[in-house]
């Protein structure tokens, strides 16, 4: 039997990237992270039990604004080095689990604490997305006044945006200045 699609064989690749991405956003721009992280990696099917300690927050809001600069960087090798430099730190023992989920593939210790699991989740989903797609693929939103990074991991790649919301303002804001320049008139 043909397959019609690759099978996924890097375990948490997706939830990886969507985590870097959340965790960075929340991270620059929330006002209270310590409110935020908890429920935030709850949502990408992190285990978190009970609040996050102080130390928990600051070592999560210090490896998202370790990560950020990847997002940051245009050039490949040097985001590639941006992202080596960062992990080099992490605690990675790529183990085999099943937790009532099926068995699929763990990038931290055994046993690792919450923080070790989201850098080492977060850094190896980066990682395939370097070195799969290209550091095209990771950015800082297009919008002047926003400072949030995207991944765009989609088959034609050409997310420039964090959100739909900055997309359709900067249409509509292009469209208007389109619109205000008189008939006949264009840019000099």
């Amino acid at each position: 039997m043909a397959r019609t699609r690759p099978a996924e064989v890097t375990g948490y690749r997706n939830d990886g990237v969507g985590t870097a991405v959340a965790l960075i956003n929340a991270v620059t721009t929330a006002e209270s992270p310590a409110e935020t992280l908890g429920p935030l990696l709850a949502s990408f099917n992190f285990k978190v039990d009970v609040p996050l300690t102080s130390d928990e927050v600051e070592a999560l809001a210090t490896w998202a604004r370790g990560l950020r600069p990847v997002f940051v960087e245009d050039d490949q090798e040097r985001a590639i080095g941006l992202l080596n430099e960062v992990m080099v730190d992490v605690p990675m023992q790529p183990h085999i689990s099943d937790h009532g989920l099926g068995p699929h593939l763990h990038y931290g210790r055994p046993g690792a604490g919450l923080v070790d699991r989201v850098r080492a989740n977060t850094a190896v989903a980066l990682a395939f997305v370097l070195c799969e797609y290209g550091g095209g693929r990771l950015g800082v939103c297009a919008d002047a006044g926003c400072e949030r990074v995207y991944a765009d991991i989609s088959r034609g790649p050409r997310r420039r945006y964090c959100s739909k919301t900055c997309l359709n303002r900067n249409t509509v804001a292009a469209y208007r200045a389109r619109r205000s320049v008189p008939q006949g008139e264009g840019p000099a």
